[in-house]
């Protein structure tokens, strides 16, 4: 197993899309070939050494790649991820994590827009693994969610979780409105009260789950203490579609 590590030359003047990196596939690389791979970007192909100073460790537990430098510009990072763990080491822009499979992401700052939602003409989201950002979330996180775990440490901004499948989403600060339109199944879980759509989700009752307990002990969120997991209440919806989501708060 490798770990990769990129670092940044110089912060990016205009958009990246890092779409094309697959990790499972890049362990089997050299720094070479590394090197060479081509980004899209608004000049056209650019080679991934011109751009960041690239190392490889190998001999390690898990392939790991670390992105270091603003990724404020750079789209698309961990699509479709399936196999060891993405660490960016600063803010990224739209699409992170987007149709995500497996794996681990971890973002230590903001994230942009579409955060584990669908791209280009595909209709599924986050379809697996887990995704963790440290900071805020854009508009249209957790779309057309299937699978997996997203939480977000910050706050995120409008239509979270719509046509959510399945999966588990948590934020701990303030969500945006048109929360969970659509939903059918999965569970959100709030660290603060959200506005919901009356018409569209149950009164919340106080939650009785043997996953609450569960949760406290494998969930690496550290808003979920041991009080607060007490103090939740559920609602289901969205009652429009004779959704099963529910949604968890205090």
């Amino acid at each position: 197993m490798s770990k990769i590590t990129l670092r940044l030359r110089s912060d990016l003047q205009s958009p990246l899309d890092a779409s094309s990196i697959r990790l499972d596939e890049w362990v089997q690389l050299s720094i070479e070939e590394i090197e060479r791979f081509e980004l899209r970007s608004q000049s056209g192909p650019v080679a991934i050494g011109d751009l960041f100073e690239v190392s490889v460790q190998s001999d390690v537990a898990m392939p790991r790649l670390v992105i270091d430098g603003c990724l404020r510009l750079v789209s698309g990072i961990g699509f479709q991820h399936k196999l060891g763990e993405i660490v960016c080491q600063s803010n990224v822009g739209d699409h992170a994590g987007s149709c995500m499979l497996g794996g681990r992401i971890v973002v230590h700052g903001n994230a942009g827009d579409h955060l584990g939602s669908p791209m280009g003409s595909r209709n599924v989201g986050m379809n697996g693994g887990q995704l963790i950002v440290n900071g805020s979330a854009g508009d249209d996180a957790g779309h057309r969610m299937r699978r997996g775990e997203l939480w977000i440490d910050g706050d995120v901004g409008t239509r979270l979780a719509t046509w959510q499948v399945a999966g588990t989403i948590g934020v701990a600060g303030n969500v945006g409105p048109n929360i969970a339109y659509g939903m059918r199944r999965g569970t959100l879980i709030f660290g603060r009260q959200p506005t919901l759509d009356a018409n569209r989700f149950s009164t919340p009752i106080p939650l009785r789950s043997a996953f609450v307990s569960l949760l406290g002990r494998n969930c690496q969120a550290s808003w979920l203490t041991p009080e607060f997991l007490k103090s939740l209440r559920v609602c289901r919806g969205d009652r429009q579609i004779d959704g099963r989501g529910e949604i968890w708060m205090p």
